[in-house]
C-alpha cells in the first residue's frame, strides 16, 4: 500500500520514501494496517489493541509509542496531526488516502491493468506498487538465520574471586575478562581457549570497563577509573567517576603483565562503552551540554566530533561490529519507550526503530547487548534467559540450559558459541542493637533465604519486618514478625517492585512497583493510589497522610506526593537517589552524585557539613537525625538542626546500605556471597 507518497512492504514491515529505507517493528506495521482498512474511521485502542496483539497483556503505552513511531515514518509532526489523528478518549483514524497495491501472487498483467485506468499521479503510484512487489529492495538483505539451538554450558573460569566481561579477541583464540578482587583492585586476564591455559594481562589496582580490541588485534583498549591511584577522603566528583581510556600491547601482556598506557585521558567528561574503529580513532559515548552523544576521536590530531546525538533520547549503550560494519545505539525516549539506531562509521544514519520487546518484559528495563557477527542482530541476557534482538527491533526469547542469572554476552567471532556472566547473588536483612549511640558487634539475620533480601522496614510499631525478596523466583515484599515469612504481593511479568513504605497505623503498606503505587493490608488486599505514572521510586514521610514518590515523564524525574484521598501535587523536578519529606513543602533529599540538599518551600540549600564527605546511596531519617553509610563503610550520623555529622562506627565491608533505624536497633543489608563466572555456551 502506498500513504503520503511512501510505499509500505508489509511483508518485509518496511516503508521506503525517495530511495531511502526505513524497516519498523511488526507491531507498528500492524497498527497501520488495521488503521489502513478503516481509512477515515476512528478505531478505538481497545479495536487496535486486540487485533494487533491477540488478547496478549502489553503495557498502557505500547500503542501510543507504535503511533508515535509511525508519525515519524510518515512525515506527521504529531501537532497538526494531517495523517493519524488523536481522538481524545475514542482512539485514532487514519485521515489521507490508501493505495492498495497488488500482492505478489498477482501477475504483473493485472496490475498492468489498473495501471491503464489510473491518472498520472496514480500511475506513478501504481507503478512503485508493481517495483516493491516485485523487487522488495531492503538494505539489510540478508535473510535472518533460525536462532541456534543452546544445549551445552561449560565454565571457563571457576576461581574463589568474582570474574566477568567475557569477550573473545578478534582471531578467536583468547577470551579476555577481569577478576575482581576488591575495591579498586582488579586485574585483567586471558585465557587461550586451545591449552585453557590462565595468563595475567595487568598489574593490580585499579577498575576495568568496557574492553575493546583495535582493528588488528594487537592492542587491547579498556576504561580505568583514575580514583583508584589516590582514594580522597573529600568528595570529589570529577576524580570519583572519571575514567581514562587506556591500552594494553596485547602479544606483550601474554608473555608478561603491563601497565596500561593512556590513549586519552578524562577532562571535564566520562567517556562510556569505547569502540576502536580504526588504528587511531575509537568512538565512546560522552557528555555535551547535558546530553550523552556519539563522539568520535582522533588520537593522532585529538580531535573530537559529534558523530550522532538526539535530543530526543537518551542514549546509554554503544556497541560497534567490524564484520557488520555498523555502530549500534540505544536509547530511551521520552514516552517511556526505548530506541535501537544504527549507523554507519561515518555517521550516517542507517535505520531507527523502537524495540519491540515481549509483553512479559519490562520496556524500561536497560539492556546490554552484542553484535552477532553472522546474523543480523543483537544478543543481551536478563535473568535465566538469552535474548535476541533483530535489527528490526523486534526481539525474542532464546531458551537456554540455566538455573542462574546470565548476562554480559559476548558472540564468538567464528562459531555459534556465546560467552556471558553467570551466577548469583545472596543477601539478607540483619539487625544490630544500638542504645546510647553505641552499636553492639552482633548483627542478627532477620530473613535468611539464598537470594537477595532488600528494602526492609520495621513497622512503627517493630512487630513487623516487610522487606523485598526474590525468594520464590521474582521480587515479591513479604512479611515476618515471629512466624515464618508470609508474600503479600504476586507480582507478574514485567511489574517490578522497587520500594515500600509503612502506613503510621502498622496495618498497611504502600508499595511502588514500576508501573503503579498501591496499598496493601496485611491480608494481601490492595487499592491502586497511582496508576498513570512511570513510577522511580518511593521514598519516606513524615507526614503520615502523604505518600512521597518519583515517576518519569517527558524524560523527566518529578518528586511528588499524593494524599491518601487522592489529591496530587509536584514539589521538585530532579533525579535523586534517596529521599525523606519532612513535612509539607519541607523534604532532603541525596543526587545522583551524592550530594545532600535541604528544600523549603522551593528554596534549595546545600548541606555543606554532609557533603564534606563520601556518601554511599541510601540514608534513614529518625527523630531529626540522619543515618547513612560513608563510601569507607563508616555509620554516620547528622544532626539536621544542628548541622552536626559524627561517626558512629566503621563497619565491615560486607555490610553494603542501612535499611532502617529503629528504636534501639539498626537494620543493614550484608551481603552473603556474590558467585560470577564466565561460562561458555553452545
Amino acid at each position: 500500500m502506498i500513504i503520503n507518497e511512501r510505499s509500505i512492504d508489509t511483508s518485509r514491515n518496511q516503508i521506503t520514501y525517495q530511495d531511502h529505507h526505513l524497516i519498523l517493528p511488526p507491531k507498528v506495521i500492524a497498527v497501520l494496517s488495521c488503521l489502513a482498512k478503516r481509512q477515515g474511521q476512528v478505531v478505538s485502542h481497545d479495536e487496535m489493541v486486540d487485533e494487533v496483539w491477540k488478547h496478549v497483556v502489553v503495557s498502557s503505552n505500547s500503542l501510543q509509542r507504535a503511533i508515535a513511531e509511525l508519525r515519524k515514518a510518515l512525515g506527521d509532526d504529531g501537532k497538526s496531526q494531517s495523517i493519524i489523528k488523536t481522538h481524545s478518549k475514542q482512539g485514532y483514524s487514519l485521515e489521507v488516502p490508501v493505495l492498495w497495491c497488488d500482492r505478489q501472487t498477482q501477475s504483473t498483467d493485472v496490475a498492468h491493468r489498473h495501471a491503464k485506468k489510473a491518472t498520472k499521479p496514480e500511475l506513478l503510484l501504481v507503478f512503485a506498487c508493481i517495483m516493491i512487489s516485485l523487487i522488495g529492495v531492503f538494505y539489510f538483505a540478508k535473510q535472518q538465520e533460525e536462532a541456534a539451538e543452546f544445549t551445552q554450558l561449560t565454565s571457563l573460569t571457576a576461581s574463589d574471586v568474582q570474574e566477568g566481561a567475557g569477550l573473545f579477541s578478534p582471531d578467536g583464540k583468547y577470551l579476555v575478562f577481569y577478576r575482581h578482587l576488591e575495591s579498586c583492585k582488579s586485574e585483567l586476564w586471558a585465557k587461550d581457549l586451545a591449552n585453557e591455559q590462565s595468563i595475567k594481562l595487568t598489574l593490580s589496582g585499579a577498575k576495568f570497563s568496557g574492553f575493546t580490541f583495535s582493528p588488528d588485534g594487537k592492542k587491547l583498549g579498556f576504561l580505568q577509573n583514575r580514583a583508584c591511584e589516590k582514594v580522597s577522603i573529600e568528595y570529589d566528583d570529577t576524580v570519583e567517576n572519571c575514567w581514562d581510556l587506556v591500552a594494553i600491547d596485547f602479544a606483550e601482556a601474554l608473555k608478561k603483565p603491563q601497565t596500561p598506557h593512556a590513549l586519552k585521558a578524562c577532562k571535564s567528561t566520562r567517556m562510556y562503552h569505547p569502540q576502536w574503529l580504526t588504528s587511531d580513532s575509537f568512538a565512546t559515548l560522552d557528555m555535551q551540554n547535558n546530553l550523552l552523544r556519539v563522539a568520535i576521536h582522533n588520537t593522532s590530531n585529538h580531535q573530537v566530533d559529534t558523530l550522532f546525538e538526539d535530543k530526543n533520547l537518551h542514549l546509554y549503550v554503544l556497541r560497534y561490529s567490524a564484520t557488520h560494519q555498523l555502530l549500534a545505539v540505544i536509547g530511551l525516549d521520552k514516552e517511556g519507550g526505548q530506541v535501537l539506531s544504527l549507523l554507519k562509521p561515518s555517521g550516517e544514519l542507517v535505520a531507527q526503530n523502537i524495540i519491540d520487546f515481549p509483553s512479559s518484559f519490562d520496556s524500561r528495563t536497560r539492556i546490554y547487548p552484542n553484535f552477532d557477527p553472522d546474523s543480523q542482530r543483537l544478543l543481551y541476557g536478563s535473568g535465566k534467559a538469552l535474548f535476541e534482538l533483530s535489527f528490526d527491533g523486534s526481539v525474542k526469547p532464546i531458551i537456554l540450559p540455566l538455573h542462574q542469572d546470565i548476562y554480559s554476552i559476548n558472540v564468538h567471532p567464528r562459531t555459534n558459541a556465546i560467552v556471558g556472566t553467570y551466577g548469583t547473588y545472596d543477601s539478607d536483612l540483619v539487625s544490630a542493637s544500638f542504645e546510647h549511640e553505641q552499636v553492639s558487634n552482633v548483627f542478627t539475620s532477620q530473613s535468611r533465604s539464598t537470594r537477595r533480601e532488600h528494602g526492609g522496614q520495621f513497622s512503627p510499631d517493630e512487630k513487623y519486618l516487610a522487606f523485598i525478596s526474590a525468594r520464590n523466583g521474582s521480587d515479591q515484599v513479604w512479611l515476618s514478625g515471629g512466624t515464618q515469612p508470609k508474600r503479600i504481593t504476586q507480582f507478574k511479568g514485567p511489574e517490578r517492585v522497587l520500594a515500600l513504605q509503612w502506613l503510621q497505623t502498622s496495618k498497611g503498606i504502600i508499595i511502588a512497583t514500576n508501573q503503579a503505587l498501591y496499598q496493601y493490608d496485611l491480608s494481601s488486599q490492595r487499592r491502586v493510589l497511582v496508576s498513570d505514572k512511570n513510577i522511580e521510586g518511593l521514598y519516606r514521610s513524615k507526614l503520615f497522610t502523604h505518600s512521597f514518590f518519583a515517576y518519569q515523564e517527558h524524560g523527566e524525574t518529578h518528586l511528588a506526593t499524593i494524599s491518601f484521598e487522592g489529591k496530587f501535587e509536584v514539589l521538585l523536578k530532579t533525579a535523586v537517589r534517596d529521599a525523606v519529606l519532612l513535612k509539607p513543602q519541607s523534604l532532603i533529599y541525596q543526587d545522583l552524585k551524592g550530594h545532600f540538599w535541604r528544600v523549603e518551600q522551593g528554596q534549595v540549600v546545600a548541606l555543606s557539613v554532609l557533603n564534606q564527605h563520601a556518601h554511599k546511596a541510601q540514608f534513614i531519617e529518625r527523630d531529626g537525625f540522619l543515618y547513612g553509610l560513608s563510601s569507607a563503610n563508616w555509620l554516620w550520623r547528622y544532626d539536621i538542626e544542628h548541622a552536626r555529622y559524627q561517626q558512629l562506627k566503621k563497619l565491615d565491608a560486607n555490610i553494603l546500605s542501612i535499611a532502617d533505624v529503629g528504636d534501639s536497633q539498626l537494620l543493614f543489608e550484608k551481603l552473603i556471597s556474590q558467585q560470577k563466572e564466565i561460562v561458555m555456551i553452545e
